[in-house]
């Protein structure tokens, strides 16, 4: 039996659309706004404000939306608000999520370094 969940399936989606894949997981105590994106596999490129992704999770959610603005930055990782795609929910847009990066996914403007 095939399983619902393909990544295969989801890197066609988001390449075809030019969003950077994100596989991750909601946070329990906020499901619908909050997402935690794992260290493994590592982003090919890294991130820039702006970007658009494709959020997905194992148990097929999925979120299209565009990094907007740095929350908070914590020791490990920055908390990003994305704000959600108009061009793929039209009139009935999602709530704005907040993403937990690790650090190397992101790159910031300026003298800004992470190490």
């Amino acid at each position: 039996m095939e399983s619902i969940f393909s990544l295969d399936h989801f890197s066609t989606i988001a390449a075809d659309l030019h969003y950077v894949l994100l596989l991750g997981q909601p946070l329990p105590e906020f499901p619908y706004t909050a997402w935690h994106i794992s260290s493994q596999p590592a982003c090919s490129v890294p991130l820039v404000l702006g970007q658009r992704i494709l959020l997905i999770s194992p148990a097929s959610r999925m979120y299209f939306g565009h990094l907007r603005s740095i929350v908070k930055i914590e020791k490990s990782s920055l908390v990003i608000s994305v704000s959600p795609e108009p061009s793929a929910y039209g009139p009935f847009l999602p709530d704005t999520c907040h993403v937990h990066l690790p650090l190397s996914f992101i790159s910031l403007p300026g003298c800004i370094e992470f190490t």
